[in-house]
């Protein structure tokens, strides 16, 4: 069976200096993964990453749901608050 990151391309790649997120909107994966890192070749090497599949959180109960929201409701909120502070 083909992998996902091989039959889809990215909706979204951000880069921070920390962190690199992905998402695959068909697949509905969130990958969240370290910056890149150069090894003793001096090769570049992804981050560790891990991957949130959304379509099973959206199979959740509902109060895992309501605990989602708020967790990344928070987290919008943050962004906004950065996005005025900075512009």
């Amino acid at each position: 069976m083909a992998k996902y990151w091989d039959q889809e391309k990215p909706s979204a790649i951000i880069v921070t200096p920390k962190n690199v997120l992905t998402y695959y909107t068909i697949a509905q994966k969130l990958h969240v993964g370290r910056s890149a890192w150069l090894d003793d070749d001096g090769k570049q090497r992804p981050g560790k990453t891990v991957s949130l599949d959304v379509e099973a959180l959206m199979e959740s109960d509902i109060d895992a749901l309501k605990q989602a929201r708020s967790l990344f409701g928070g987290i919008a909120t943050l962004i906004y608050e950065r996005i005025e502070l900075i512009s």
